[in-house]
């Protein structure tokens, strides 16, 4: 083949490889749990430093597998601090856009030692796969600048401060609604000489999806308010009749003031956020009472016509039942996705899933309740629909 043809040839190969690079260097190392392992471990296999920051970047970019089990499960795959690109067959200076020869030099001994170690099967000369541990290039340690957690009292002593993890529901809105409160403590169970009050329940299990929703970076209303409740790990939870609405607004005696209350509240926010909002959603949460031996699955309502507000149902309706597949095989599911002329689901203007979350008065349904375990779960469940929903 002529020389020329030749160069032409290798030319156009590499005008095609050019956009791969971008593409590639999005992608980061990833490696299976072994028994045994943790974080520190998994880090030094790899000769990553084991200091603070590269242990809370591990956990961002795992942060939805750790919000699921949080700690490491063996045969799991978990993306670790090393960014991966195409190498261009030149140097590594050019790869990168850098100028530093010392530190291109680094990451070539870096890349030499995984190598040996048998962590990676070409150099990265032959498989043009380059690795660079995160916080090598100067640029990274910009963008993931360790930040302070704000401290957020309505969630309680315990669970105040919320440390964000990333910002995946950056411009999402949610506005969270916990069923009764105030007057109206709505269906009471019993647990031996303990009441279980609706509102209780449904209010901490929406503080845990709030904060969750608050640590991805989303913009979250809590629509009914507690003064000194937060967050509870308690079976029982003492029930009271201090709530009020977002923006101290007292809660009426009156069930259809309470009512358009909250969806005047809702709306006006919604008005105020539709500008700069990618999306805003409405979760309201409720537990339902029944007879003594109905046991019921979480269900979801929709406003009727509504394609979003089924979208979105349907969406929570998949997650729960696939993580119980996943925690409890062989359990099944028997939620449900309908639609309901329910007031609130009438009125609201955003987005809105109205969830029952099981029978307070049903024995096995209460354990969905009162262990504090079962309440974040939930609350993890419905978050990951969330994030689900925001990405499509």
């Amino acid at each position: 083949m002529p020389v020329r043809k030749r160069s032409l040839i290798f030319q156009i190969v590499m005008l095609l490889l050019l956009p791969l690079s971008t593409a590639f260097s999005q992608k980061y190392v990833v490696s299976t749990a072994r028994q045994g392992d943790g974080v520190y471990a998994m880090l030094r296999r790899y000769y990553l430093p084991t200091n603070k920051q590269y242990i809370d970047f591990f956990h961002s970019l795992n942060s939805q597998l750790f919000q699921q089990h949080g700690s490491l499960q063996v045969g799991r795959r978990y993306k670790m601090p090393i960014r991966r690109y195409v190498f261009n067959g030149k140097n590594i200076r050019s790869t990168l856009g850098i100028s530093d020869y010392n530190l291109a030099k680094k990451i070539e001994l870096y890349n030499k030692k995984v190598r040996r170690a048998g962590l990676k099967k070409k150099s990265y000369k032959v498989g043009k796969d380059l690795w660079v541990p995160y916080f090598y290039l100067p640029n990274m340690k910009q963008q993931v600048e360790p930040k302070n957690g704000r401290e957020y009292s309505l969630f309680g002593p315990k669970y105040k401060t919320v440390d964000p993890i990333d910002h995946q529901l950056q411009g999402c809105v949610y506005y969270l609604v916990s069923g009764h409160g105030g007057p109206d403590p709505g269906a009471i169970g019993l647990w031996g000489k303990h009441r279980l009050c609706e509102d209780e329940y449904a209010y901490d299990a929406m503080l845990r999806l709030g904060r969750n929703l608050l640590q991805h970076g989303a913009k979250v209303y809590i629509i009914v308010r507690d003064p000194n409740d937060g967050i509870r790990d308690e079976r029982f939870l003492k029930c009271d009749q201090d709530e009020y609405y977002y923006g101290n607004v007292r809660i009426s005696a009156s069930r259809v003031a309470r009512l358009n209350k909250r969806a005047s509240i809702i709306n006006s926010l919604y008005a105020r956020n539709k500008g700069s909002a990618r999306l805003q959603n409405v979760i309201i949460l409720h537990v339902d009472s029944r007879s003594n031996n109905k046991r019921i699955d979480i269900f979801y309502y929709y406003k009727k016509r509504s394609r979003a507000g089924k979208s979105l149902a349907k969406l929570l309706y998949q997650t729960v039942k696939d993580k119980y597949a996943e925690v409890q095989p062989g359990r099944g599911y028997r939620g449900s996705v309908t639609t309901r002329d329910l007031h609130m689901l009438r009125k609201i203007k955003p987005t809105t899933v109205y969830i029952e979350l099981g029978n307070i008065r049903n024995r096995r349904d209460q354990d969905r309740f009162i262990q504090q375990n079962n309440r974040q779960a939930v609350a993890n469940w419905l978050y990951l629909g969330l994030l689900k929903a925001s990405k499509k």
